[in-house]
């Protein structure tokens, strides 16, 4: 199919449990003019066959086989090889409504935007939540703030015009394991690109499909990976996000003490700059967490330790919260 309107580009890594479940949700989509890129990034399961199975059966669904480079490289490899007017991608451990594409690409038109935001539903495998997605406005600034702050930053809801990041050149960062597709989102509002929002929760988010997921758990590599991305993060913001910035390196403190492979020597060294952090930027949003991040850093490591314990035995994370709020 010659310049479809939509190309769908699929990352895929050891995902044979779910591919299908995704990949069927696709074939039964309303809308027909679009194409399925599945790039296959070096599986060592059965997914490679999967791909291959769809795209022997449907013309429109296409499989790239490479060696494994994590998903921000298998994303650019899937947007340099799409010809789709529109560009949306989708994981392999999740799914999407019959009409996604279709209400996605009529807004975008009808709006004139390069790029439109949906709702999410946030799958745990016991009950479905509602995450809404909606920008407090349009204007660069507070899509900025947004993008850092409150908005999923995942490129699975938001379909984008090709030509909004091709004429820019714009593309993900190589060697960014981590936060790539919110560095990626960034760059493009960044660039003056217009955003518009369809109230429609039209993508499932599978929490449960992948419980050992790379983006879940604590681990030096993960936190060295925090570190970089918030690194990057500071070079690509201009001057005013600060507070949006010592968030994302609360976040990353905070996995950084969960983690028994990160030392209070490294966590007191890479961190110590958050102690001067004010706390009424915070007082709202991260409480629990700049509290013990302080006290680590300011009273005493055990006891923020044992306060991690109380807070993990009674009380909830900072996501849990949110998807329970929106």
């Amino acid at each position: 199919m010659d310049n479809p309107k939509i190309s769908v580009i699929i990352a895929i890594y050891n995902a044979q449990k779910t591919l299908a479940r995704l990949l069927d949700s696709l074939l039964i989509q309303t809308m027909k003019d679009f194409e399925v890129l599945m790039v296959n990034d070096g599986s060592t399961d059965l997914s490679g066959s999967i791909c291959d199975s769809y795209a022997r059966t449907d013309n429109r669904f296409k499989a790239f086989h490479k060696a494994n480079e994590g998903v921000g490289s298998t994303r650019q490899f899937g947007i340099e090889h799409a010809t789709g007017q529109y560009t949306i991608h989708a994981d392999a451990d999740d799914w999407v409504e019959p009409d996604y594409l279709e209400l996605l690409y009529d807004k975008a038109v009808a709006s004139g935007a390069d790029m439109v935001i949906c709702d999410i539903l946030v799958e745990n495998g016991i009950r479905t939540n509602l995450l809404k997605q909606e920008p407090t406005a349009f204007d660069k600034e507070t899509l900025l703030n947004d993008m850092i702050c409150r908005l999923q930053n995942g490129p699975c809801n938001k379909l984008i015009k090709r030509s909004a990041y091709s004429e820019r050149n714009i593309s993900y960062i190589k060697g960014m394991h981590g936060g790539e597709d919110q560095l990626f989102n960034l760059q493009l509002v960044m660039a003056g690109i217009t955003v518009s929002y369809l109230p429609e929760a039209l993508y499932h988010y599978d929490t449960s499909a992948n419980p050992d997921s790379a983006s879940r758990g604590s681990s030096l590599k993960k936190i060295e990976q925090g570190i970089q991305f918030v690194s990057a993060l500071k070079e690509l913001l201009p001057q005013g996000f600060q507070d949006g910035i010592n968030d994302k390196y609360l976040d990353v403190a905070f996995t950084a003490l969960k983690s028994d492979e990160f030392s209070k020597k490294q966590f007191k060294e890479t961190f110590s700059f958050l102690s001067a952090v004010k706390w009424k930027n915070y007082y709202k949003k991260a409480f629990p967490i700049k509290l013990i991040i302080w006290t680590a850093l300011n009273i005493s490591y055990n006891l923020a330790k044992f306060m991690l314990v109380i807070k993990n035995t009674f009380g909830v994370t900072r996501k849990s919260r949110k998807n329970k709020t929106n």
